[in-house]
């Protein structure tokens, strides 16, 4: 659902990312989190640093239907 609201506001569903991990998968969570910096580096700058921050204000938020 939070891709879907992220994608419907024009930011990219590849900014939101989950990954279940035990405390005992130490290689597990070093390969996660390079997997989550090369996904940021791929998905480039926030676009909300480029957006007009009183045009978004105005802007009433919905969430889609399911």
């Amino acid at each position: 659902m939070v891709n879907r609201i992220l994608e419907s506001r024009g930011f990219g569903s590849q900014r939101i990312n989950m990954y279940w991990l035990s405390g005992a998968e130490s290689e597990k969570l070093v390969k996660s989190v390079e997997d989550a910096l090369e996904k940021i580096k791929r998905a480039g700058p926030n676009p909300i640093n480029t957006m007009d921050m009183k045009s978004i204000k105005k802007r009433r938020i919905t969430t889609p239907v399911e």
